[in-house]
């Protein structure tokens, strides 16, 4: 298993779509902070700057945040997929006790994928703010809530995994890349959302209630939202997170293992 992992993450990190997402995540942070800034100071006259930014929102909400959830899970279905499509699986699996050992170690490797993602989407943004705080647009402050801030990135963490989970499941288990990377767009986009509004007064109606809300417990509405400083959707967002988890692992699992690979 460990080789196994260690295959899968050389083979990440030489994958040229996760390179390439990686980079446009990190460039389009770092080039849009500074571009929105630098508009909003023009068309205000050149008042009111320099902003105060505190540091821990770098950490926690990259822009268009959408963007790049929807190239993170598009890059993790092209690197699941990689070896089905060019028929390297029957290599690998044909050299393992078990072939279902490929399951875990994508599922490791992908955890490895999204927190790079997380983490340079972070530090982008971190840099876009520090040209701006160089040139005297934005001055650089905290609010002492930095463990918070990593707390938050943490829990968004697990929540890209429920999600990749679910495109594990179909990469894997149902073998369709083309289904898997539009499940990954609609996802990332938050598209879902307007399903999820109908749903609930659809429910609402029926149980004669208002409270009910179906994002409060998906994944992808999660995500946007959970915030440990603010103690928003955070007990939501374990418990999401691990079922989900658990219960598209073990379907990939019985799916997977009950297939001859191909």
């Amino acid at each position: 298993m460990v080789n196994l992992i260690k295959m899968d993450t050389r083979r990440l990190f030489h994958s040229n779509v996760f390179l390439i997402s990686l980079s446009v995540v990190a460039l389009f942070n770092i080039v849009l902070n500074i571009a929105i800034t630098i508009a909003g100071n023009f068309f205000m006259g050149g008042k009111g700057y320099p902003q105060n930014f505190d540091i821990c929102n770098a950490i926690t909400g990259p822009f268009y945040i959408s963007l790049f959830i929807a190239l993170m899970f598009i890059s993790m279905v092209s690197f699941s997929y990689a070896d089905i499509s060019n028929g390297y699986i029957k290599n690998i699996a044909g050299q393992l006790p078990r072939k279902t050992d490929l399951i875990f170690s994508k599922f490791i490797v992908i955890g490895i994928h999204n927190l790079v993602f997380l983490v340079a989407a972070a530090i982008s943004n971190i840099l876009g703010y520090l040209v701006l705080s160089a040139i005297g647009l934005v001055h650089i402050t905290s609010d002492g809530l930095i463990l918070a801030a990593l707390l938050t990135l943490l829990l968004k963490w697990m929540l890209s995994m429920a999600i990749c989970s679910i495109l594990l499941f179909i990469t894997m288990g149902i073998k369709n890349k083309n289904v898997a990377s539009i499940v990954a767009a609609i996802f990332g986009t938050g598209a879902l959302g307007l399903a999820y509004m109908g749903l609930n007064q659809a429910i609402n109606g029926v149980f004669h209630t208002s409270s009910f809300d179906l994002g409060e417990y998906m994944p992808d509405t999660l995500i946007n939202v959970v915030n440990a400083g603010a103690n928003t959707a955070v007990i939501n967002t374990v418990i999401v997170s691990v079922v989900c988890s658990a219960i598209f692992l073990g379907l990939t699992y019985k799916v997977y293992g009950s297939r001859d690979v191909k």
